[in-house]
């Protein structure tokens, strides 16, 4: 047995029309009398016709659900009307006006059902079947001329029937596959759409998903680059045109646009800065929108870059934060009209969370350079601090050990020498036991967490004094401790405290003078001597190979970490003088312990500026 299937609707609707068409043909023929009361037609002939139609309208019925026998339904519906036309003929005697309406409604409602060529086979052998039917009746084909003569007209009609109905349905057929072409059409373009939007939504996920997620710099800005192919007309089609596109933040202070990174630029390009005040970039700065251009060439601004020559249309998306802006993306292709409006919303949002992601790279980078910053300075004080317990209380304690062996021996040979031997190795003790205090109070200054920097630098003074007989001076203005957090505090008295050691073991000064004062928004220290000095550029040269000076390395870094400067005066025979200008933090910056985030490459366009007053306002609240 075939698969079952649903008919079709012209099926359905064949098999009513014929039902209804029997009934009323059967009822009409069955009781249709004669003035004298007999049976106008032959009951016998009449059965005959109206069995053979039914048989034909129930089989066409019951085979077309078949899905099997779909193909052979209008060859049933052909032999079925013939031969239902040629005994209802017969059966009505050929009364003409039975006759049109027999021919009529067979050729309309076939024709309907099989369409025009095979209406027109119907049509003509329904015409064919009614001939016959009068030949059987008129004794023969000699007598069949006079029966048609006769019955002209009802043959007309019913030609005239089946020739306007095969016209209908060719024009209908026709309309129809027009009507399904353009349906096709319309379906396949939704498709096409659905299947772009999909393409869309998948693009901006894996977009979005490495913005949020990610913290590498590198990483969001090849996502901010991709974020152009969302924009194109035909995104379906990418990567048949040739796509430029480039990133550039603004720097901080001039508000020049600089290129950070992009794709398809020469090297000429990147090193190439604009103002953007004019052309398309201005525009797309001015307005906080994506903004859609034509050839690059022609643009004021956009022109200085070679990459973007070629390029017939640009698509420029600012990168924004809140109110402010940072930078731009541009973006060229090659194929005029390349860009479409109508994901505008999607790509300023797309802009905005790449301006944060951008921010909290730089953020995280900074981060990353402080941390290895300061393990690098703890490195360098375990390093310092290997050292001079080497050259100082290792070799004490050594020297104490061989002064006891020493004495061992003279307690056999000389022993009235003892005494003074024995005053020799208590002096190296105590000497080392001022030098291990002295390490302790450099490593941790108790009196600067508990009194502040001042009474610091004043036992700092005194145990120079008491530990290596160094004369340092120190003169704190009044409102400078005040200025500084514990931070700062802490950080200044251990770059004070290594240029003071520096000035001892190097410089061989007399004195070394140590002052505080504050400038307006700045706390100034200085740091001087009267030794020896030194060619400070080549010291400098030579710290760079790390291989000595890391004094001044150290010194530097510790100033960096409280976004402060250092300058280092000195000269052969003219002492040194060191001077470090540390900004005065507001009430609203971090509290104590919070550290400023070091500068990286960035950290001269606006986004790295603002990533950083948005890390210490955060820090502060």
């Amino acid at each position: 047995m075939g698969d079952l299937k649903s008919a079709d609707w012209r099926d359905w609707g064949l098999v009513g029309i014929r039902v209804a068409a029997l009934v009323l043909l059967g009822a009409v023929l069955l009781t249709a009398r004669r003035p004298e009361g007999a049976a106008s037609y032959v009951t016998s002939d009449v059965l005959l016709g109206l069995e053979t139609a039914a048989a034909a309208v129930i089989l066409y019925a019951v085979l077309s659900v078949f899905a099997a026998m779909q193909p052979a339904l209008p060859f049933i519906l052909l032999i079925g009307d013939w031969l239902a036309a040629g005994l209802l003929v017969y059966a009505v005697r050929g009364d003409e006006l039975l006759l049109a309406m027999i021919g009529g409604l067979l050729m309309t409602s076939g024709i309907l059902r099989l369409g025009p060529l095979l209406g027109a086979i119907q049509a003509v052998g329904v015409l064919a079947a009614c001939a016959a039917a009068l030949a059987v009746m008129s004794g023969g084909l000699n007598g069949l001329g006079p029966e048609l003569a006769t019955r002209a007209r009802a043959f007309w009609t019913v030609a005239g029937i089946g020739a306007v109905t095969c016209a209908w349905s060719f024009v209908r057929e026709r309309w129809s596959r027009r009507r399904e072409q353009e349906f096709d059409q319309m379906i396949q373009s939704y498709l096409e759409q659905l299947k772009d939007l999909r393409e869309r939504t998948h693009a901006i996920y894996e977009m979005s998903a490495t913005l949020s997620k990610t913290l590498d710099f590198e990483k969001i800005l090849a996502a901010a680059l991709s974020a152009g192919t969302l924009g194109l007309r035909e995104f379906r089609k990418r990567g048949r045109e040739r796509l430029v596109s480039a990133v550039l933040l603004m720097q901080q202070g001039s508000n020049m646009l600089y290129v950070v990174t992009g794709r398809g630029l020469s090297r000429q390009d990147q090193m190439v800065t604009i103002p953007g005040k004019q052309g398309i970039i201005a525009q797309a700065l001015s307005e906080g929108v994506p903004v859609f251009g034509g050839p690059a060439r022609k643009d004021p601004e956009l022109q200085y870059f070679t990459g973007f020559h070629d390029t017939r249309s640009v698509l420029c998306i600012p990168l924004k934060a809140g109110w402010d802006t940072f930078g731009i993306l541009v973006y060229g292709c090659d194929i005029p009209d390349a860009f479409t409006d109508e994901h505008t919303e999607l790509l300023m949002a797309i802009g905005i969370q790449a301006t944060v992601a951008l921010q909290n790279a730089v953020l995280y980078r900074n981060l990353l350079d402080e941390r290895d910053r300061l393990v690098e300075v703890e490195e360098d004080a375990r390093k310092k601090l290997a050292r001079d317990l080497h050259d100082g209380p290792t070799q004490d304690v050594a020297a104490i050990a061989m002064r006891m062996s020493i004495i061992a021996r003279m307690l056999e040979k000389t022993p009235e020498e003892v005494p003074n031997e024995l005053k020799k190795v208590e002096d190296i003790a105590r000497r080392t036991t001022k030098e291990i205090r002295h390490m302790l109070f450099t490593l941790r200054p108790l009196v600067l967490e508990n009194q502040g920097l001042t009474a610091a630098l004043h036992q700092l003074a005194e145990k120079m004094k008491e530990t290596h007989n160094q004369n340092v001076t120190v003169r704190v203005g009044p409102d400078v401790e005040s200025s500084l957090d514990i931070h700062q505090q802490g950080v200044i008295f251990y770059i004070i405290e290594e240029a003071v050691g520096n000035a001892r073991k190097h410089a061989q000064a007399e004195l070394i003078s140590i002052s505080l004062t504050r400038q307006d928004d700045v706390v100034m220290v200085r740091i001087a001597d009267n030794g020896k000095g030194f060619d400070v550029a080549a010291a400098e040269k030579n710290s760079l190979t790390r291989g000595g000076h890391l004094g001044m390395i150290n010194m530097r870094e510790r100033a960096q970490l409280l976004d402060g400067t250092l300058n280092m005066e000195s000269a052969p025979g003219r002492g040194t003088t060191i001077t470090v200008l540390v900004p005065v933090k507001e009430r609203s910056t971090p509290p104590p312990g919070a550290r400023p985030v070091s500068r990286s490459l960035v950290a001269q366009t606006k986004l790295a500026v603002a990533a950083m007053e948005r890390l210490n306002t955060s820090s502060g609240s």
